[in-house]
């Protein structure tokens, strides 16, 4: 049968000039080579008169395929390829290896990271690619059924400004359940996944930032793919900018963007599209029911991020002994890694507890670091004494009139039903109104706004010139409503429940210069209060069970400076057991295949090749993973969209590896993240180790870091952390590896391991980043 005969339109930006030239000779010259296929290049489009994006939007849906040069990335050229991918048109990413820092800059994005790009470096290369086009619909191949439990899709920015905490703020406010994509939590943001959540969400969210915000640019960036495959779903899609923003919309999309001019604007508008996007999950045109999918296509692994499937999470979670003692009310403080596993186990034991109606559950989760004015305000008017004094009378003021608005809440449910539930929950909305708390908006807005109501009367009262004295702050937190606050309590609350309160993310986006002193104590203080309020609602009648969940290396500084180490209940959720690893994913495995009473390796078979390079497959992408359940899954995620993308019927070998080396790049990225984060060093550090050997001497590590900070004492620092994180371990006498979680997260354990190798020690290199680095 003769080849059918296919065009293609081609996008890409209009400078700089060698590039555009080499692209228009090339396409050029693909007549020449071939008559099955032809070449539409942008500029040729004939618009006298007409609307250029509806032009360029017509001319993609009438193509056969899309091809589109990321060699400089550009945000019109994103839109055009995202809305291609949504419409089902195959697409060929292509880039210009001549052009300096173009393929490092593509990888650290991520979003090419599944579906390839092909190279070249001159009009002939170019040509030949563009005379074999491509012909697989990805957006088919990793299409989503409906997500009706967590309907939008929000893209999260890097900076938690508060025209971001305004929009998040208002959907969660909206009750419509969102899954989200945060640069805090994944630094790289890949298109299979995207696919996966806008094909199953019958709405996005995507605030666009002004360029003055750190970041700006590669949101914008990460803002236009997402709104041109929205817009190519036929998805709802509200992309939402401010009147004042200092950045010029792209014109493919600027006629959709919505500017508002105020934060009762943003509150308008965002609920009401949280609203049509939750009517819209009707009317969603469903995927061909006639057309066969594959096993691996059918595979669901869940997402690797618990607030991404906290509806769902009960169907696969594993009952760790973590959760058993939180559960069990044993403990008061849950640490752990990031991506390992916190979030979860907040999740599933909320659902536990309010599972017993008796209980009254309070759960907070700011979104960022909220206490950022309170903070500073405070640096500048009282000394270190008075601090601990005032932030101890906010934590306490702050949890109790949020167990009260939950209180309140359960009420108004039950007020449906019991007229006796209307009257009590009048009652506790007028104690509220006395001490000026709102009932509006989410937790962030509300501690927002009790900061800046201290500070507001911290600054009437210097203007006044009165003396502001610790019980004069105090009192000013209080506002003379604690009594109050806490009768009622006892008197809304069942006593044959609990009151439970559940802190998440108090450590989420704190300062980038490093973790500093005062937000150690500050959440010190927390716990302080948390167990103050503990022994007061114990004499009256009243159990009050309080949990913090925090990132481990807050804690371990937290314990440095608690002088009273055992007197918090706590427990650190640390990996080091590979068969635990292994039930976590044979979970998800059975409940996608359906097949609950299998063991791993039948259903491992089922999908997965067993070995690579001889080595148990599941091992080999365990050794690659840092111990962490979310790279795991994360890993076997892209395995799973690197098969389907090249239509193998199970995930082979070059899928896996594929998958580790793509995961890799992620982790160099994301660990410099964590680094800046705790020590205030350029994020860019690990890649000063682009190239090095696997194994390297202490003063090699430093020298290679000096080319980013001169600062000694922090590059010891850092060269400590990565010991501690697990990035770099030790090689002992006998060629044996030792990481931190060999020796279950011991850090004096592994600095003995580095004494008995002697002058001559040297460190490696995990594996799971040195394959990006080597590459």
């Amino acid at each position: 049968m003769m080849e059918r005969y296919r065009e293609g339109f081609f996008a890409y930006p209009s400078e700089p000039h060698d590039l555009v030239s080499t692209i228009e000779s090339a396409s050029a010259r693909v007549s020449e080579k071939t008559d099955r296929v032809s070449i539409s290049i942008w500029p040729k489009i004939n618009v006298f008169g007409a609307s250029i994006p509806d032009k360029i939007r017509d001319r993609i849906r009438n193509a056969d395929f899309f091809v589109c040069d990321i060699t400089r990335a550009n945000p019109n050229v994103y839109y055009e390829a995202g809305f291609a991918i949504g419409l089902g048109k195959p697409i060929a990413p292509v880039l210009n290896v001549s052009f300096a820092n173009a393929t490092s800059e593509v990888k650290k994005d991520g979003l090419f990271d599944n579906i390839g790009y092909k190279t070249y470096e001159n009009a002939l290369d170019l040509a030949e690619i563009l005379c074999d086009p491509p012909t697989a619909n990805i957006a088919d191949l990793h299409s989503r059924s409906q997500n009706f439990e967590q309907p939008l899709f929000l893209l999260d920015s890097l900076r938690k400004t508060d025209f971001r905490n305004a929009i998040v703020s208002t959907v969660k406010e909206s009750r419509v359940f969102f899954r989200s994509f945060d640069p805090v939590e994944e630094p790289r943001l890949s298109t299979v996944y995207l696919i996966n959540e806008l094909t199953s969400s019958s709405g996005s969210v995507i605030p666009l930032l002004p360029l003055h915000v750190d970041d700006a640019q590669r949101h914008n960036l990460r803002a236009a793919f997402v709104a041109g495959l929205s817009h190519g779903l036929d998805r709802k899609t509200l992309l939402i900018q401010r009147s004042d923003q200092d950045s010029v919309i792209p014109a493919d999309y600027r006629e959709h963007v919505l500017t508002i001019r105020s934060e009762a604007e943003i509150v308008e508008e965002v609920r009401r599209f949280a609203n049509e996007a939750l009517l819209a999950t009707q009317s969603i045109r469903r995927p061909d029911s006639q057309k066969v999918r594959s096993n691996l296509q059918n595979l669901r692994l869940g997402a690797h991020s618990a607030e991404n499937e906290f509806r769902t999470l009960e169907n696969y979670f594993v009952e760790t002994s973590e959760y058993l003692h939180t559960l069990r009310c044993e403990i008061n403080v849950v640490a752990g890694r990031k991506g390992s596993g916190k979030t979860a186990i907040f999740f599933q034991v909320r659902d536990r507890f309010r599972a017993n109606r008796k209980n009254t559950v309070t759960d907070l989760k700011p979104d960022s670091h909220q206490l950022s004015l309170f903070r500073e305000e405070l640096l500048k008017l009282v000394s270190a004494g008075v601090y601990d004094h005032t932030l101890a009378a906010f934590w306490y003021f702050l949890i109790l009139s949020e167990v009260l608005l939950t209180i309140k809440k359960n009420l108004e449910i039950r007020a449906r039903n019991e007229s006796k539930a209307l009257n009590d929950s009048r009652e506790i909305g007028q104690i509220l109104s006395e001490f000026q708390i709102e009932e509006s908006g989410d937790f962030t807005t509300r501690i927002n706004r009790l900061g800046k109501s201290v500070i507001d009367e911290i600054g009437r009262l210097e203007r006044m010139r009165q003396s502001i004295s610790p019980d004069r702050l105090t009192n000013i937190v209080f506002r003379g409503g604690i009594p109050q606050m806490r009768d009622a309590i006892t008197r809304y609350s069942d006593p044959n429940g609990q009151i439970i309160l559940l802190f998440d993310n108090i450590d989420k986006g704190w300062p980038t210069q490093g973790i500093h002193e005062f937000d150690v104590r500050l959440v010190r203080l927390l716990i302080e209060a948390m167990d103050k309020i503990g022994r007061d609602f114990s004499g009256i009648d009243r159990s009050f069970v309080p949990v913090v969940f925090l990132r481990n290396d807050i804690y371990e500084l937290l314990v440095d400076q608690t002088p009273d180490r055992g007197k918090a209940g706590q427990i650190r959720i640390d990996w080091t057991d590979r068969a635990k690893l292994k039930q976590l994913v044979l979970r998800r495995l059975q409940h996608s295949a359906s097949m609950p009473n299998s063991g791993f390796n039948i259903i491992w078979d089922h999908y997965f090749e067993r070995t690579v390079h001889g080595r148990d497959a599941f091992d080999y992408l365990v050794d690659h993973c840092l111990m962490r359940p979310r790279f795991l899954i994360n890993i076997i995620h892209n395995a799973v969209a690197n098969a389907i993308n090249r239509n193998h019927d199970k995930v082979s070998a070059d899928d896996m590896i594929d998958a580790v080396r793509q995961h890799s790049n992620y982790l160099v990225g994301d660990f410099g993240y964590e680094i800046r984060d705790a020590s205030g060093i350029s994020a860019d550090i690990l890649y000063t180790l682009i190239g090095v050997e696997k194994y390297l001497t202490k003063e090699d590590i430093l020298a290679h870091f000096s080319t980013i900070d001169t600062d000694e004492k922090k590059l010891e620092e850092v060269f400590r952390l990565l010991l501690w994180y697990g990035v770099i371990g030790v090689r002992d006498k006998a060629g044996r590896e030792h990481f931190i979680y060999d020796h279950d997260y011991n850090a004096k354990r592994l600095d003995a391991e580095i004494k008995r190798a002697g002058q001559d020690v040297l460190f490696v290199t995990n594996a799971a980043l040195h394959v990006g680095l080597a590459s």
